[in-house]
């Protein structure tokens, strides 16, 4: 959306942004799960995240500044009540940092740059 908006000269319409949410890197829970194959006595379930909570506002903000896009961005209202239900989400880390020895090693302004000069 953002790539047609440079494109076209247009603005850019999206969903509610109000929500947090915890963006990891793919990398980084590629790590994880390479750490998980070796690991031994694993527990049922490992939270695997970024262990912070980001604005969606926030990241869509990262984005067009990575991108030079200068469009307008304009927030449509939620679909339904079901889609705004869940304001805050964000992973605790904690285990999976203690039995893997693994963290998230990028910042999301590093992943947001690399996934813009990828894509």
């Amino acid at each position: 959306a953002v790539r047609k908006a440079l494109e076209d000269g247009g603005d850019l319409r999206l969903g509610p942004l109000g929500a947090v949410r915890d963006f990891v890197d793919a990398r980084d829970v590629a790590d994880a799960v390479l750490a998980a194959l070796t690991a031994r006595d694993l527990p049922p379930v490992l939270n695997i995240g970024s262990g912070r909570g980001v604005p969606a506002r926030a990241l869509v903000k990262e984005l067009l500044e990575v991108s030079g896009a200068g469009c307008a961005v304009y927030e449509d209202e939620p679909g339904s009540a079901r889609s705004a239900d869940v304001p805050w989400q964000e992973a605790d880390i904690t285990l999976a940092t203690r039995v893997l020895s693994w963290r998230p090693r990028r910042d999301l302004s590093d992943a947001v740059a690399d996934l813009w000069r990828t894509s």
